[in-house]
């Protein structure tokens, strides 16, 4: 018995950028590649779309995409049984070419008044939908049972679980199918889950969740945990530069699930740069960025066909008198933009003059003055650091603006404008005579 096991496609991510077909070309590949590897059984564990409520052209992507697998001629896999789900949910559909069946992801959740986009696909009959209940098939090798729990809040998820209490069916291969956080296993370092592996209950052949978007494996109580990842990057996060797309060929032979990773060949090269300065100037910043891109251009890559993804993270301290805004982006962006995909973080790079500055506004704020004061003391320190010549006196500019007489302040600096000019004049002619 030959399954496929696939996960978080996010079709319709990244619409309106030059990555907004990506979705739709690898989860196509996915499905392809699965069925041309004889899958008899497709599992999606989570966020076929990226949006609750896509968009029609997302819809129509998203219909042929696994329309693919209903147009494979079925080899042998029959509805069995159902449990804790009305078999009249399932239309014949499926059940006539490759059966896929999902679970709903967290970026598909919708209240219980609501239609989800998992629903409303297994009422088209692309797919059979499971939450909270399971679906025994016949197949030419034996039974198989799948259990599925769709994305649940992971301060509810134990409970959920807990209740629902899925028992593995006798004398079939049993696969536990979710969509959660799990321990140490997360979407992102801030997602803090409450459900850990050694929760999950015991007793399944296999074990398989969606949700993290990086490929990996683990054990539950000896039997084996994957998490497929998602087919897109999403993330950039460093893992997802280490770690391969792809999806999981799972082929069972008596009662031992073997499985193996399949890597997508249309999926960009993603390059992760992580450096940390310390007391640089912007044009050393901007150096080492521009001799990074040209080292990559000239390395290797798996896809050519596409522009890859570089992700800078710039981290450290400037030099006084720098500053993030100094680092001219545009022009890297002209001089890369048609080779890379370029995305620059510079938010854990602080100068000195920054931190000077967040300090002042941090004293004076605790200082018992009034706003008045504070502004002038704002406005005093600003024209230190553009080395005001002090040429009019502008605490009395300040304070008839702060008591609301404009035109007095205006007509006191438009006379100082017209001294200078008329100073600047005069020494001209000196300087001609």
């Amino acid at each position: 018995m030959k399954i496929a096991a696939l996960s978080d496609f996010h079709l319709g991510v990244k619409r309106g950028s030059p990555r907004e077909k990506d979705s739709f070309e690898q989860a196509r590949e996915a499905i392809e590649r699965a069925l041309e590897l004889d899958a008899q059984l497709i599992l999606i564990s989570g966020d076929i779309f990226d949006g609750r409520i896509p968009d029609q052209e997302v819809w129509s992507e998203a219909m042929k995409i696994l329309s693919l697998a209903s147009e494979r001629e079925n080899q042998g896999v029959k509805l069995a049984d159902t449990i804790e789900k009305n078999e009249d949910e399932i239309t014949a559909l499926p059940l006539r070419g490759t059966p896929v069946i999902a679970i709903h992801g967290n970026h598909e959740r919708r209240g219980k008044e609501f239609v989800d986009s998992i629903e409303a696909l297994e009422s088209s009959g692309l797919i059979i939908r499971l939450h909270h209940n399971s679906i025994v098939m016949d197949t030419p090798d034996g039974k198989i049972a799948i259990h599925g729990m769709g994305y649940v809040p992971e301060g509810y998820a134990k409970d959920l679980l807990d209740r629902w209490k899925p028992k593995p069916v006798e004398d079939a291969i049993n696969i536990l199918m979710i969509h959660q956080g799990l321990g140490t296993f997360t979407y992102s370092s801030e997602e803090r889950p409450t459900l850990k592996p050694a929760d999950l209950p015991d007793g399944f052949d296999l074990y398989v969740s969606g949700h993290v978007h990086y490929r990996a494996e683990s054990e539950i109580q000896g039997e084996p945990l994957i998490f497929p990842g998602s087919t897109i990057r999403t993330q950039l996060l460093p893992i997802e530069a280490e770690r391969p797309k792809g999806f999981y060929m799972i082929d069972i032979e008596g009662d031992v699930p073997d499985f193996k990773f399949i890597e997508l060949d249309s999926v960009r090269d993603f390059f992760y740069k992580k450096k940390e300065f310390e007391g640089a100037t912007s044009r050393e910043v901007e150096k080492w960025v521009k001799s990074t891109l040209e080292e990559l251009g000239e390395g290797e890559r798996k896809n050519r066909d596409k522009r890859p993804i570089v992700r800078f993270r710039l981290l450290g301290t400037l030099s006084k008198g720098s500053s993030r805004s100094d680092i001219e982006l545009n022009s890297i962006e002209r001089r890369w933009g048609d080779y890379f995909l370029i995305s620059i973080s510079r938010e854990d790079l602080s100068s000195p003059d920054l931190e000077e500055k967040t300090q002042f506004l941090k004293d004076i704020r605790q200082e018992k003055i009034s706003m008045e004061e504070r502004g002038m003391k704002i406005l005093e320190s600003n024209l230190e650091d553009l080395n005001y010549d002090q040429r009019f006196d502008y605490r009395m500019v300040f304070n008839l603006l702060s008591e609301d007489r404009v035109e007095e302040a205006f007509d006191k600096i438009s006379d100082e404008l017209n001294q200078s000019i008329d100073h600047a004049l005069e020494e001209n002619n000196d300087n001609s005579s």
